[in-house]
């Protein structure tokens, strides 16, 4: 199951799209503040002011 991360550092915004039924769809987004988690990767989470610090 591919998954695109998608970081951007001017709104410190991750957003994580994986493919479902041949169609890219949101599986987690945080902005600013919050936790996205990985669907690919069992247990992978990430806080984003970790990555923006």
């Amino acid at each position: 199951m591919p998954e695109y991360w998608i970081v951007i550092p001017e709104f410190q915004t991750i957003e994580i799209l994986t493919i479902e039924t041949d169609k890219y769809k949101t599986h987690s987004i945080a902005e600013i503040e919050g936790v996205v988690t990985s669907k690919v990767i069992d247990g992978l989470q990430v806080n984003i002011k970790n990555v923006f610090e």
